[in-house]
């Protein structure tokens, strides 16, 4: 009988565990390097300010009838121009401040509010108790809307008169006045066309 030599390949057996050895390696190599790449976030703040609008309404009368200056001033130091919008009440009271809702049907004549041109040319009436102002209001700008008040029926002097102003105001931009107020405004330099 011809005894058959098997040869033995010792480089595969020397090679085989350095293979194995070499897998295991790069294996948790790569499950370190996703580990440290998903460990190794950053977070970058995000510094965008947001312009502001601060409007204030500033007031110089007298007591009782007469003069009765009404302006509105944009104090804000942003340097941002702001679209306006103004109101106002009229409201009557007895001695006891009980308010008088039927003082009379002639009760809208017995004030007279003098109008500044300003008010009278670029305010417009929007129809839901506004009045939308056709220009922007630039930073540490006013603009005058009332100049007196007065009395025309002085039976009416035993009552107590009371004209509040209210005013809103938003960033000189069409998206904001549609967002905000759900009103289309196209704004061009410094000019602000309403569409009602």
């Amino acid at each position: 009988m011809k005894r058959i030599k098997q040869k033995t390949n010792k480089k595969l057996l020397f090679a085989t565990p350095v293979v194995a050895a070499l897998a295991v390696a790069v294996v948790l190599g790569v499950s370190f390097t996703v580990y440290a790449i998903s460990r190794n976030v950053s977070t970058i703040g995000n510094h965008a300010r947001v312009a502001t609008s601060g409007v204030s309404i500033i007031e110089d009368s007298d007591p009782g009838f007469g003069k009765k200056e009404i302006s509105f001033y944009n104090n804000a130091d942003t340097n941002s121009p702001v679209l306006l919008r103004i109101g106002y009440s009229e409201t009557w009271s007895d001695n006891d401040n009980n308010v008088i809702s039927n003082i009379g049907s002639n009760s809208a004549n017995v004030v007279t509010k003098t109008w500044t041109n300003e008010f009278a040319q670029r305010f417009i009436d929007g129809g839901d108790g506004w009045y939308y102002y056709d220009r922007t209001l630039a930073p540490l700008d006013s603009v005058q809307v009332l100049s007196s008040i007065a009395l025309n029926d002085e039976s009416y002097n035993i009552y107590n008169y009371d004209l509040s102003f209210r005013f809103e105001a938003v960033q000189a931009d069409s998206a904001a006045a549609l967002e905000l107020w759900g009103k289309t405004v196209t704004v061009e330099n410094g000019v602000a066309t309403w569409q009602f």
